[in-house]
């Protein structure tokens, strides 16, 4: 089962953002009234009705980081019940008032996600239940959901793409050291500190010099989920009273993810974000959608400019970091890494597969078991896809989707033959179709794909 904090399972369509999203959406929901809903989950909705009350709170201490005020309108779900409680009336007035909230059933088909949703013309923060018993860890992820209610409103744009150089053995190698230095910087102070932060940017330097295109992915990364993390830990930190060097620990597990290609803001943004406070407390003024926030510290640090001598000064400064441990840990993954790739082209470039068109891209996935293969797209072992057609849960296989996240591929089923109920099991794979679809033959022998009334 995924750990909500560690491993969180990712949303990507058309509500703006792709968030994380609970295993438990598929197993069927059940449907509560919110009178039923408020008896037989008393005590979850008090506990939500509390974590709401305590967010609302903190909201009333901690100064406001953007030119919009990040609080706002948050609803709680319980993925396997649908049970929401939320913060203030919902927009249909159906909810009952109890704890302190209000209580009902989420509507179904609606998603229930870590995410921002637009609920009957509202725009409303959301976060599953249940949540953290870590006051820290609450307000977090409360926070961060909030700033992405407010994101497209500041000028963020939402999409984010795949960072696949952070796949590979140097890509991965410079971002671990950059943490290191980053965590270490948050971690103290005076000529130490500036020190470690500068050394980050050398190591990341390095790493965009090997990349072409490694500048633009990264600097999406970081606005949109890199802010979004950001806001929630400066919350956090404000809201307990804590320390920002108490935020170092969450970048140096960060460190420890299977994979960065989409999550890399998770382990940046709050690092470069509190690092910018430090060294130019005025940074969120003059943030822009064009901004890149390595580049701000950059210049508030005065960094040296790259020079041809940048991989030698990197190679200088790496060895307290770990850099010989590191880059022995990335030669063997790499190596295994070659062996998952050809066995996925085998399956899903090269086998026979059946097609699914996504056009809301509608993808849910683990970001940390993503696998990239280039130009063909990326691998989404455990993943969720909905369409017109219907929803494909993946229960022991893995999907690639194209780099648009448009259009995805699967295993293709020995034989088609879906049971009276629409459900079709296919290998790794359960596939719930909208009545009226079917499989016609593909491209290739083998092939299909899915199409209204064949």
């Amino acid at each position: 089962m995924y750990d909500r904090e560690a491993t969180p399972l990712y949303q990507e369509d058309s509500l703006p953002f792709g968030r994380p999203l609970s295993l438990a959406l598929t197993a069927l929901a059940v449907t509560l009234s919110a009178p039923a809903a408020a008896q037989s989950q008393d005590p979850d909705t008090a506990a939500a009705a509390a974590a709401l009350a305590e967010f609302e709170e903190a909201c009333t201490r901690v100064d406001n980081l953007w030119p919009i005020p990040v609080c706002g309108a948050v609803v709680l779900v319980d993925p396997a019940t649908r049970l929401a409680v939320a913060n203030r009336p919902d927009p249909a007035r159906r909810f009952s008032h109890l704890h302190g909230a209000w209580v009902g059933a989420w509507p179904q088909g609606m998603p229930v996600a870590n995410t921002d949703v637009q609920w009957e013309g509202e725009r409303w923060a959301m976060a599953m239940l249940p949540l953290s018993d870590d006051p820290f860890a609450r307000l977090r992820l409360l926070a961060h959901e909030s700033f992405h209610r407010i994101q497209r409103e500041l000028g963020h744009d939402p999409s984010d793409p795949m960072a696949n150089h952070l796949d590979e053995e140097e890509g991965r190698l410079w971002l671990r050291l950059e943490l290191r230095a980053l965590a270490r910087s948050l971690e103290t102070t005076g000529d130490e500190a500036r020190a470690a932060a500068l050394d980050g940017l050398l190591f990341r330097g390095v790493r965009r010099a090997l990349f072409p295109g490694a500048r633009e992915a990264e600097r999406r990364l970081e606005l949109h989920e890199g802010l979004a993390e950001y806001t929630g830990v400066r919350f956090a930190l404000d809201a307990t009273g804590r320390s920002p060097s108490e935020a170092a620990p969450l970048t140096a597990r960060f460190e420890s993810r299977p994979t960065y290609v989409r999550s890399l803001g998770y382990g940046t943004g709050p690092a470069l974000g509190l690092l910018l406070d430090r060294y130019r407390p005025d940074w969120r003024e003059d943030l822009e959608p064009a901004s890149d926030l390595a580049d701000l510290l950059a210049a508030a640090l005065n960094a040296p400019e790259p020079g041809p001598d940048l991989q030698d000064r990197a190679r200088s400064r790496a060895a307290p970091y770990g850099y010989a441990e590191v880059r022995a840990e990335e030669a063997r993954r790499a190596e295994r890494m070659s062996e998952e790739r050809a066995r996925y082209r085998e399956e899903l470039v090269e086998g026979p597969v059946l097609i699914l068109e996504l056009p809301e891209r509608r993808l849910m996935f683990n970001p940390n078991t993503v696998v990239s293969l280039g130009e063909e797209g990326s691998v989404y072992p455990g993943a969720i896809l909905e369409g017109p057609w219907g929803r494909l849960t993946l229960t022991d296989g893995a999907a690639l989707a194209t780099p648009g996240r448009d259009r995805a591929r699967v295993r293709a089923p020995d034989l088609w033959e879906p049971e009276p109920d629409g459900n079709l099991a296919g290998p790794g794979w359960i596939l719930e179709l909208t009545p009226g679809w079917g499989a016609v033959p593909g491209p290739r022998p083998g092939d299909l794909r899915l199409e209204l009334d064949p």
